[in-house]
């Protein structure tokens, strides 16, 4: 199935093996976790995570045409 992924800020760093277009092929059913190791996102690295808009855990399994994007946490006020 192919996804599109989107990152911000810092985070654009590990899209860069990615076409320009931002699309993935996984399998169906894999969570944003796995996507997030196969970008080599290091799991440590605090990160927000939406997929279509809405916030989702690392265990949330995504389906075709979904966009996932995950950028740094915000701060400020």
């Amino acid at each position: 199935m192919i996804i599109t992924v989107k990152s911000y800020a810092s985070m654009k760093k590990y899209l860069a093996g990615l076409p320009a277009s931002g699309q993935l092929e996984i399998p169906e059913g894999t969570p944003v976790g796995t996507v997030l190791a196969q970008l080599r996102v290091p799991p440590e690295v605090k990160k927000v995570t939406l997929v279509n808009g809405r916030h989702r855990s690392e265990d949330h399994l995504l389906r075709t045409g979904d966009t996932l994007v995950f950028f740094p946490p915000l701060e400020g006020g």
